[in-house]
């Protein structure tokens, strides 16, 4: 059975938009990692779960180099749906690892 890896940096603006589709691999997503691996510290990238816009500076605020990561465990099972971000700047650049 071959498993979907995602490996992928993405462009992020100061405009909201969709970085991760809801997950439709077999069985779910296994466990995703988001990485702010933009160039400039202002450059700081705000997170929203689900469909709605991300806002700046709320959600989860990731500053450059700083990650956020969901998993499955004991019965947990890790974020599905659509992931949306923006950034303060239009230079952000998000790291993003899926299976």
């Amino acid at each position: 059975m071959e498993t979907y890896v995602r490996n992928e940096a993405v462009a992020v603006i100061a405009t909201s938009g969709q970085v991760a589709d809801t997950f439709q691999g077999r069985g779910g997503r296994v466990n995703i990692v988001l990485r702010n691996t933009s160039p400039n510290a202002i450059d700081i990238i705000s997170v929203n779960l689900g469909v709605a816009s991300a806002v700046a500076g709320t959600g989860i605020v990731l500053r450059q180099n700083e990650v956020w990561g969901d998993s499955n465990d004991s019965g947990y099972q890790c974020w599905q749906d659509r992931i949306q971000a923006v950034c303060a700047t239009a230079n952000g650049i998000l790291s993003i690892m899926e299976r």
